[in-house]
């Protein structure tokens, strides 16, 4: 009888833990674990956290013209390689040969090519007016730079040419093989390269900074000359706030994007 009593007790708690085990589905429970709760966190976070882009940076050109100078044009080069930018450089092609030696710009060309920066013609001597000088003189100021500017940057082809003084003929302009770069902002600096006193230069270079920066704006294009400390000493300055005001200087080219010869251009 007690043998009986207990098998009946038995199959009893086994149909128990059947039904059991039916009602939960037959599925083990989950657990959920500290490592599993903290990927489904980091899952959910990167599917709603949005990234905003970057705000594109403004671009303008600073322009370069009279050099190379073998003291300031380097100066500046490397002033602009410490924020990653670029400039465009009108050269005279007798300053690059040697006979200004002053200048000794021919070392300086190559610096200026082989660290990104773009060359363009600003002609030979320095002493003409294209808007008034003959055809053969003309020709002889573009020729010559070109050829100066390939003897020592080799391979170099220059696409820019920018008229002395910003002055030349419409006829010439149309008929050019070269884009025409004039500008929209004066720097002014060659009206303010005096040295005479250390209260002098500080004015001047002031003036300098402020000739640019009141009045620049994204696609301008900026006009210095590469010859004087007064340039070296504003760029400086105006590098920096132009880097936190969210602009970025590149080269005419870049500015343009593939200016068109036979064209004149003074900003984007």
């Amino acid at each position: 009888m007690r043998i009986k009593k207990f098998f009946r007790t038995f199959l009893l708690l086994y149909i128990a833990a059947i039904c059991f085990l039916t009602s939960c589905g037959g599925k083990t429970p989950s657990v959920t674990t500290a490592s599993s709760a903290t990927t489904q966190t980091s899952s959910t976070t990167s599917s709603t956290t949005s990234v905003t882009p970057p705000e594109p940076k403004k671009r303008v050109a600073i322009t370069f013209d009279d050099g190379p100078h073998n003291v300031w044009t380097v100066a500046i080069a490397d002033e602009l390689a410490k924020y990653g930018f670029h400039a465009t450089f009108f050269v005279v092609g007798n300053r690059i040969g040697g006979e200004k030696r002053v200048y000794n710009g021919s070392s300086t060309a190559l610096y200026l090519f082989r660290n990104g920066h773009e060359l363009g013609i600003h002609g030979y001597t320095h002493l003409e007016n294209y808007k008034n000088c003959s055809d053969a003189e003309y020709q002889y100021e573009m020729s010559e730079t070109v050829a100066a500017i390939k003897k020592f940057c080799s391979g170099y082809e220059a696409t820019l040419m920018r008229p002395i003084g910003g002055s030349i003929s419409q006829e010439r302009i149309e008929a050019s093989p070269y884009s025409i770069i004039t500008w929209n902002v004066d720097s002014l600096d060659y009206k303010h390269k005096g040295n005479d006193s250390a209260s002098e230069q500080k004015e001047n270079v002031e003036t300098i900074v402020q000739n640019v920066m009141s009045t620049v704006k994204e696609g301008d294009i900026i006009l210095m000359h590469d010859i004087y400390e007064n340039t070296y000493e504003a760029l400086k300055i105006i590098l920096e706030r132009l880097d936190a005001e969210g602009y970025e200087v590149v080269t005419i080219t870049e500015l343009l994007g593939e200016p068109l010869p036979g064209t004149r251009y003074s900003h984007r």
